[in-house]
C-alpha cells in the first residue's frame, strides 16, 4: 500500500526514532513509503534517505499557514492509501490535509499523551476536546503508546474506544547489540572512569526531564559517577548546578550523541528521572541491553519498568528515594544484574520493533478492510 508519514520535525526524540525505524521496514515489506517533514532536513532524514525512503521537506515555520495548503497539495498528488501522522501539529494539519485531499484512512499516532495540556494553548485545547472525537474521516484510528495514554485518551479526550489501539514504541534489539564492546572499552571512548560505579542518562536537557533531580541524588552518593548525554535549553544551567552541588568532577556531560549505544554499554545503571514522560524509549533500550533501570513512576515508564522486577520506580521529584534506590543498586551488584536480566526479557517479549511493525500493518489493513 502507499503510506505517507507526516511529522513536525526529524530532530531528536522518540517519535522521530520510531519513524526512522518504521519507514525502512515498511518499505522492505513492499509498501511505498514517503516521510513528509514540516521543517528542514536533519541527520535523521538523511538516514532515512540512505535507507531508500523518500523524504519530502516543507521547510516551513511552525506557524506558517502554508503548511496545510502544501500538505493538501502533496497528498492530492500522491493519493496515498494511508496517512500516518506523528506529533501534535502534524496530527492536526495532516488530518485536515488528508480530508481535503480525499484520503479516507488516517492513523493519528499520539506520542505525547497528556503533554498536550502543557504545550497547547487553552482555547485551542478546548476546541480540540470538543471537535476531535467527531472529525472526519470515518476511517481514522488513534495509536497510543502506553496504558496511561490509553486511559487519558478515553477519559479526558473522550475518543471512541473502538478507534483506540495501544501500540508501544518498538526497540531494535539487534541494532542495540550490534558491535557491542565491553563496559571498559565503551568508557574509554568517552574518557570515563573504568572502575567507578556509573549511572547513565540520555535525553533532552529540559525541565521536564528531571536532570536536576539526578544531580541532587548524585550529591548524596559517594564515589558514584554519572554520564549525561543530550542537549537542550538547560545544558549550561545543569553544568553550573553540578558545580554548585560539588559533583562536577563526577558528572560527565557528553553533549548530543548520534549513537547512544556506547553510553548504555558503559553504564551500570540507567536513570530516567522525568517529571513527565509519554513513553521513555531510552529507558526501554537500556533495559533491552540488560541494565537495571530506575525511573519515575509516571506515564509510559510504568509499562517499561516493572517495579522490583525489571528495575525500580520512584515517586516523581523525590530525590531522597531516588538516591536511596541508586545507592542500593550500586552496592548490590548481583541484585542489579537480576533486575537487568528480567528487564531484557520483558522488552524482548513486549517491545520489539518487529512486533510494533506487525501491529501497525494490522491497523492499516483493518482500516482499509
Amino acid at each position: 500500500m502507499r503510506v505517507v508519514h507526516i511529522i513536525d520535525h526529524l530532530g531528536a526524540g522518540g517519535a522521530q526514532r520510531l519513524v526512522a525505524d518504521l519507514a525502512p521496514r515498511q518499505k522492505q515489506r513492499g509498501h511505498i513509503v514517503t516521510v513528509v517533514c514540516l521543517r528542514h532536513p536533519t541527520q535523521t532524514g538523511r538516514v532515512l534517505e540512505t535507507a531508500g525512503v523518500r523524504v519530502h521537506y516543507l521547510r516551513l515555520g511552525r506557524t506558517d499557514p502554508r503548511q496545510a495548503i502544501d500538505l493538501r497539495a502533496f497528498l492530492h498528488a500522491e493519493s496515498p492509501d494511508i496517512v500516518h501522522t506523528h506529533l501534535t501539529l502534524s496530527c492536526l494539519l495532516g488530518r485536515i490535509a488528508a480530508v481535503m485531499a480525499g484520503v479516507e484512512a488516517v492513523v493519528v499516532h499520539d506520542h505525547e499523551a497528556d503533554a498536550e495540556i502543557f504545550i497547547t494553548p487553552a482555547p485551542l485545547l478546548a476546541l480540540k476536546r470538543l471537535l476531535e472525537p467527531h472529525l472526519p474521516p470515518r476511517g481514522v484510528r488513534y495509536i497510543v503508546i502506553s496504558h496511561s495514554a490509553l486511559s487519558y485518551a478515553c477519559e479526558v479526550r473522550r475518543l471512541p474506544e473502538s478507534n483506540l489501539i495501544l501500540v508501544p514504541n518498538g526497540v531494535d534489539i539487534v541494532y542495540l547489540e550490534r558491535g557491542r564492546v565491553s563496559s571498559k572499552a565503551a568508557r574509554a571512548q568517552f574518557g570515563l572512569p573504568v572502575d567507578a560505579p556509573l549511572i547513565g542518562y540520555a535525553g533532552r536537557m529540559a525541565p521536564e526531564k528531571g536532570i536536576d533531580l539526578l544531580l541532587e541524588a548524585l550529591s548524596q552518593l559517594s564515589g558514584v559517577h554519572a554520564a549525561i548525554a543530550g542537549q537542550g535549553p538547560l545544558a549550561n544551567e545543569m553544568q553550573a548546578y553540578a558545580r554548585k552541588l560539588g559533583v562536577a568532577e563526577r558528572t560527565h556531560f557528553l553533549g548530543y550523541l548520534d549513537d547512544i549505544r556506547p553510553l548504555l554499554w558503559a553504564c551500570d545503571v540507567y536513570v530516567q528521572p522525568s517529571r513527565r514522560e509519554a513513553f521513555g524509549l531510552a529507558a526501554a533500550e537500556a533495559s533491552a541491553l540488560g541494565l537495571p533501570v530506575v525511573a519515575s513512576r509516571i506515564g509510559g515508564l510504568r509499562d517499561v519498568v516493572l517495579d522490583k522486577v525489571t528495575g525500580r520506580l520512584f515517586q516523581p521529584g523525590n530525590v531522597n528515594e531516588l538516591a536511596s534506590i541508586l545507592a542500593f543498586l550500586v552496592e548490590n551488584v548481583e541484585y542489579a544484574r537480576i533486575l537487568g536480566f528480567a528487564g531484557r526479557s520483558h522488552i524482548c517479549q513486549y517491545f520489539t520493533i518487529d512486533a510494533v511493525l506487525d501491529r501497525i500493518d494490522e491497523i492499516y489493513w483493518g482500516i482499509l478492510g
